[in-house]
């Protein structure tokens, strides 16, 4: 008789054990779960955990996934919407009248700061979603900043915008025009890019702000942009200022041709003078399938030493400088001597005389 309260106390304790085990699971316990032992519970209530546990990271990582793929997804549709916004954009700019380079404040040369901080977050994302979205567009941002300017020293020219390395090397970037003008001008690069046009806000005379990117300038010592254009640019057609030709010559070579050189285009420094010039074809010529009249060619000249070097060449569809532009170039060339007398010569004289 003794026997049957321990029997009692025993079953008890089992119960209690599996209830205990099953309160852990969040669940009440099974007929089975009632007759088992205790470490055996524990180890099926672990290994459920483990699986609980897994099916959340799951379903966690499926999630994240989701929610990366919808952040990229609504990336590339704003950039193809973007895309298509920039040409409609630029056609707009492209259709008004170019900038003068005396009422230019953007040439000259400037510092280029980068692209700033990002704020924002993308509608529907988390925070971390929200945080990975604007690295990445930090980061394609910041790529067309450099597309655009460079890093470090970029000097914007009538004609063109030109990279100034640590060394002082020049870097022809690409060939560009100037609309707008005031506390905003326009950019419009002339092909061989990644970007349609560079909409920059003043704030200021020292300081721009590349809109919509936010790539930041400051300029590069003191100087205004009709100082910039004296000392920094050639004045050509493109820029949109009127050249005076002087017929220095004529020659036989190439088919004949005529020879012009552009005295106000002279710029002055120390020992070396540069001067824009144009050889204007009596007959059609054609390198690598394509077809020039003419070509504007700016030379430096080394006034100390009878010597010249070609800076860079233009190539036009009809004589004397007009039509389109077929083909340009900005490498500077190897100097070479101009001689006593000649052609070369001749050009050295009229750059080397203006002082």
């Amino acid at each position: 008789m003794s026997a049957t309260p321990v029997v009692r106390i025993a079953a008890g304790s089992l119960f209690a054990l599996a209830m205990f085990a099953a309160a852990a699971q969040s669940r009440p316990p099974t007929t089975e779960q009632l007759g088992k032992d205790p470490g055996a519970l524990r180890q099926e209530a672990e290994q459920q955990r483990s699986r609980d546990m897994q099916q959340q990271q799951q379903q966690s990582q499926q999630q994240a996934d989701q929610q990366y793929n919808n952040a990229l997804r609504q990336n590339q549709q704003r950039a193809n919407a973007d895309m298509a916004q920039a040409e409609a954009v630029r056609r707009s700019w492209a259709q008004r009248p170019p900038l003068a380079p005396d009422h230019n404040p953007l040439l000259g040369r400037w510092n280029s700061l980068g692209a700033g901080q990002r704020q924002g977050n993308a509608a529907g994302l988390s925070p971390e979603m929200a945080q990975l979205a604007n690295a990445l567009i930090g980061n394609i941002t910041g790529g067309m900043c450099d597309s655009m300017l460079g890093r470090g020293t970029v000097d914007f020219r009538p004609n063109g915008v030109v990279a100034i390395g640590k060394d002082g090397r020049e870097h022809a970037m690409y060939r560009a025009e100037y609309r707008g003008g005031g506390s905003r001008v326009v950019v419009l690069p002339q092909g061989g890019t990644t970007f349609t046009h560079m909409i920059i806000d003043f704030n200021g005379s020292d300081r721009a702000t590349v809109a919509a990117v936010g790539c930041g300038l400051t300029r590069s010592g003191a100087g205004t942009a009709k100082t910039a254009l004296t000392n920094t640019g050639m004045a050509t057609p493109e820029s949109g200022v009127r050249l005076d030709w002087k017929l220095l010559g004529s020659s036989v070579a190439n088919g004949g041709m005529d020879l012009y050189v552009a005295p106000a285009t002279v710029r002055r420094s120390g020992d070396k003078a540069r001067m824009l010039s144009m050889f204007d074809f009596k007959t059609r010529h054609t390198i690598e399938g394509k077809t020039f009249f003419s070509t504007h060619n700016e030379y430096e000249y080394d006034c100390a030493r009878p010597r010249q070097r070609m800076l860079g060449t233009t190539g036009y569809s009809e004589r004397m400088g007009k039509g389109v532009v077929v083909e340009s170039s900005h490498d500077a060339m190897a100097w070479e001597p101009v001689g006593s007398s000649g052609v070369a010569y001749e050009h050295w004289k009229v750059a080397c005389a203006k002082a």
